[in-house]
């Protein structure tokens, strides 16, 4: 199932934020909640606590109040002392029914009711006693002493109850204080979870396009997989892909012009070169010392112009794949010297000396891709070498690759041109005063062949020698390859 993305970047940059923003808006929200409940609780404890405190003082107070003017009507034998004794029953009545109305547990409550009960019929007594006097009055002390006792086990029991409604409010801002911690967590948990998600949706059609950007810079003109994104970068990819037909059409452009150029220049040249041959055979009468020696400059030039039509039209075959490679086994070291001696004119002409060392595994390649790769190598070498200078091969074996290393003496590279060495048709900046320039697809040639074959060509990387080092990697097969079977 493909995902709806919204229709700009914006929009899903928000959506995204809000999405983020969600769980740590929903924790806070119950982090408030549960603060609002706990304080509520806290509330409904101390008033609770109060109560039973006041309670149960009060009842002691009343119960004391009561013994105290039924003591002073028996005692003083005073009729209006009598509704002071009922006021002070009415008041013990009122407290005992708030007692009975607080949360008290089973065995406090059935108390509360004896303690009514028994207050109540020591009440009708002492209001319908007959007798008057203090030693009437002492005969119901220990009925009041027993009202009094069970006043004091309620008072501990009202201060167990609050201690208990504590301890209770306590364990639930314990309990609390663990869920919002595993709240808190969830929710950073969730946030970063979303981040992720968000930042994965973002980066998707980004990395799309930087990758499409990516082949194309590389050269890579086949058709790329759309880009799936807000509308904004879905069209970006769009103008991509648009760049990238329009970069195909110019290089099939360019492909065609290369090929009806060297084309067009291959007839031609075939014909100079035909008659400068039959100038040099003396067929049109006899040569001159200085006619022979123009001659012999017309034939080295139209060798090089032979070179770079050949250059450019290996290039475009190469580009576009043309030539598959026929794999053969081939000895780098008699490659090389065949390469050598097939230029030993041009090297014995500027007295410049190539001294071959070392070693490298056989290879399985295609011998005449490997021939132009290392020739190319060669000639440039020499087109940059001074007159009577030395040109170095070196062949070693590393990582299981075969390594050959194409030093000259000349000026070296420039660290300005690095960057567009292998580069078609690029020119570097130290270019040799007395060579004609190069076409400079030599080296770009050199590359590609050597990729072809899985390898590469590099600058070398050491930097304590005068001139110009290419290493040419190519991966060496297993020796079992080369091995005789056995008879």
């Amino acid at each position: 199932m493909r995902f709806a993305y919204p229709r700009s970047f914006s929009a899903l940059l928000l959506a995204g934020f809000a999405l983020v923003t969600l769980p740590l808006l929903l924790g806070m929200g119950y982090t408030a909640y549960a603060q609002q409940q706990l304080a509520t609780r806290s509330r409904e404890a101390l008033a609770l606590a109060l109560q039973v405190t006041r309670g149960t003082r009060q009842l002691a107070g009343d119960l004391a109040g009561l013994q105290r003017a039924a003591g002073q009507y028996y005692v003083l034998q005073d009729p209006q002392l009598r509704g002071g004794m009922r006021d002070a029953h009415a008041a013990l009545a009122r407290t005992l029914a708030r007692l009975r109305a607080l949360p008290f547990g089973a065995a406090e409550q059935a108390r509360l009711a004896r303690l009514t009960r028994e207050e109540a019929a020591l009440y009708a007594q002492l209001d319908a006693g007959p007798g008057i006097g203090l030693q009437r009055f002492d005969a119901y002390a220990p009925r009041f002493g027993a009202l009094s006792a069970d006043a004091d086990r309620l008072e501990r029991a009202g201060r167990d109850l609050v201690d208990q409604q504590a301890a209770a409010l306590s364990a639930r801002a314990r309990t609390l204080r663990t869920v919002l911690v595993v709240q808190a967590a969830v929710a950073v948990a969730l946030s970063l979870l979303f981040a992720g998600l968000l930042s994965w949706l973002l980066g998707r059609p980004v990395r799309q396009i930087e990758r499409a950007i990516g082949r194309l810079g590389a050269g890579d003109l086949r058709p790329q997989p759309p880009v799936q994104g807000p509308s904004n970068l879905s069209l970006l990819g769009e103008q991509l892909d648009w760049l990238r037909l329009r970069l195909r059409e110019l290089d099939e452009q360019k492909q065609r012009f290369l090929r009806h150029v060297s084309h067009e220049l291959k007839t031609p040249l075939a014909s100079l070169r035909e008659g400068v041959a039959l100038l040099d055979d003396e067929v049109g009468g006899s040569l001159s010392a200085q006619q022979r020696e123009i001659i012999t400059i017309m034939q080295g030039n139209a060798r090089d112009l032979q070179q770079r039509i050949e250059n450019l039209i290996g290039y475009s075959r190469a580009q576009r794949g043309l030539d598959p490679l026929l794999t053969d086994h081939v000895e780098l070291g008699a490659l090389l010297d065949t390469i050598v001696r097939r230029n030993d004119l041009a090297l014995r002409a500027r007295h410049v000396r190539v001294l071959r060392s070392g070693s490298a595994p056989a290879l399985q390649g295609d011998r005449g891709k490997l021939d132009a790769l290392f020739e190319n190598l060669l000639v440039n070498a020499l087109r940059f070498s001074p007159d009577g200078g030395v040109i170095r091969i070196e062949l070693s074996s590393r990582a299981g690759a075969a390594c050959v290393r194409v030093r000259d003496a000349g000026p070296g590279v420039a660290a300005a041109d690095r960057a567009q060495l292998f580069e078609p048709f690029f020119q570097g900046s130290r270019q040799p005063a007395q060579a004609a320039p190069g076409s400079g697809l030599g080296l770009a040639i050199a590359r590609e062949f050597a990729r072809l074959h899985g390898g590469d060509v590099a600058l070398c990387d050491d930097t304590d020698s005068s001139g110009a080092c290419f290493e040419v990697r190519l991966p060496a097969p297993s020796p079992d390859l080369f091995e005789e079977p056995a008879p």
